[in-house]
Formats: C-alpha cells, structure tokens, sequence
C-alpha cells in the first residue's frame, strides 16, 4: 500500500509516473490537481487510475480509488473544485474514442458526468478498472463503442 498522504514530492512523483505509464495518461495538464490529490485522499485510500479530459468547460483529474470516483479542478491561482462518486454508487461507465482524443461518461443513478477531451490512451484502460473495482453484479458496465 501506498501512502499519498505522508509520501515525500519525490515519492509521490515516482508513484504518479508508474500509474500514468499504466494508465497511458501524461498528466501533463493536471500537474495542479495531482499536486492537492494527497489532501483529497482519505487515509489510506489507493488510487488504481486517472485521467483527464473537459467536464463543465474545465480541465478535471478524473481518480479512480480503492472507494470512490474523485473529480479535482484545481483553479488556475486559486480556488478548488471537488466532487467524488462512492465506488459502491456507480450504476453505468461508458467510453467512446476518436481519432485523438475520447470520452467517459460515468452514472451514479442521480447525475450522468461527461467527461470530453480525454486522452484516446487512456479511456479504455479507465472505464476497464472501474468495471473491475465496481462490487459485482452491482452496475451496468458499457464497452467502447
């Protein structure tokens, strides 16, 4: 188990470099969510995977975690937006490519997020762990189109 709370920038950078290259994200446009991640996390928490891409014409850090789906807009000088999908609350994960670039939507049986603009690697590999950390016979999970 990692621990993102108490790890050093160093180790924090080492362990966000290993989930990227997973994941096939960048992380080269949420470097300030990243950045407050360790403070959004509770004690303990794992994270399996992220991306990003445009929701609500912001750039967000979409985190997969051991308990929850977490959305981190970290504002351009100041100000944070969160919010968070408990892992056991999500009903449906869809993911849809281009040629560039894909999408994910994610439901949770009260609100459906679309996330645009996410990067084409990592979609698939996303909504696939979601599927996985989902509890079983609990959601209905869509392939890629």
């Amino acid at each position: 188990m990692f621990d993102f709370k108490n790890a050093s920038k160093e180790e924090l950078e080492r362990e966000y470099k290993r989930i990227a290259k997973e994941c096939g994200d960048d992380t080269f446009f949420t470097k300030k969510e990243l950045n407050h991640l360790p403070s959004a996390l509770m004690e303990m928490e794992q994270v399996i995977a992220f991306s990003s891409g445009l929701m609500d014409n912001n750039t967000w850090l979409i985190v997969l975690t051991d308990r929850r789906i977490l959305f981190l807009d970290k504002g351009m000088f100041f100000g944070l937006k969160q919010t968070a999908i408990p892992i056991n609350k999500v009903n449906a994960v869809s993911g849809k490519t281009g040629m560039i670039l894909g999408a994910i939507e994610i439901s949770d049986g009260h609100a459906t997020r679309k996330i645009k603009n996410v990067p084409k690697a990592t979609v698939l590999h996303f909504v696939n762990k979601v599927q996985e950390t989902i509890p079983p016979f609990h959601s209905e999970v869509q392939h890629l189109m």
